[in-house]
């Protein structure tokens, strides 16, 4: 694909600059975790008052949808959310101006493979939470209220997720293209203006998909869903 500096990888074409900027968030993410927590302290340093900051943001989104059933799932839904804030904070930096091959580093929520991946954990999560809540009587609700709502009940589990890496892709990837126009028009100026209000949506986004996600999960939790 134009744009894109593909290689080959176990017999498939990789878009390589999506593949480094998803290992450069989660890298990142990894780097900061051990920099919080390598010291834990009653009396807490700046850097642990900062991770568990991010911590609590993480269980307040649980305990907002799901109150402490949350905490059984927080570690996905707080790994959601921080590598998507991460990636999408990671696509308002000025990378596009590092020389590459082919295309530019951005994003990687900009790439609609991304967000499908991220999509398809959230729909893998809560089918594993109402499993593991319900056994096999689980997929009772799909027969619910009658037999003949099957293919709806089983339609709306595919498309919460997709409602998801929609909004989340088209979000981040508009972003991009004006940041690119406004680079190409005013050069400086208009950029700064762009970036400034993408890092809100860029904050927002992934706050909506981590809530939701959790919206989700709860749901399937819940003991008379």
């Amino acid at each position: 694909m134009e744009g894109f500096w593909e290689v080959p990888l176990f017999g498939q074409m990789v878009n390589l600059n999506t593949l480094i900027m998803v290992w450069s968030a989660m890298l990142l993410i990894l780097a900061l975790a051990w920099g919080f927590t390598r010291n834990l302290q009653v009396v807490p340093s700046k850097g642990q008052v900062v991770g568990e900051g991010f911590f609590e943001i993480c269980r307040g989104i649980t305990m907002a949808t799901a109150g402490k059933r949350g905490d059984s799932f927080l570690f996905f839904i707080g790994s959601l959310f921080l590598f998507i804030l991460t990636a999408n904070l990671m696509g308002q930096l000025p990378l596009r101006l590092i020389p590459i091959p082919h295309g530019e580093l951005k994003a990687a929520t900009a790439d609609l493979n991304t967000t499908s991946a991220l999509a398809i954990m959230t729909v893998i999560m809560y089918f594993a939470v109402g499993i593991k809540k319900k056994g096999l009587s689980y997929f009772k609700h799909y027969f619910t209220p009658n037999p003949a709502f099957f293919p709806l009940n089983l339609l709306e589990d595919f498309t919460r997720p997709g409602s998801l890496l929609i909004r989340l892709y088209f979000n981040i990837l508009v972003g991009e293209i004006l940041s690119g126009i406004a680079m190409s028009v005013m050069p400086y100026v208009l950029p700064s203006l762009v970036i400034f209000l993408e890092l809100f949506v860029a904050v927002v986004q992934a706050y909506i998909f981590a809530i939701l996600s959790s919206v989700y999960v709860s749901i399937l939790s819940e003991d008379h869903h």
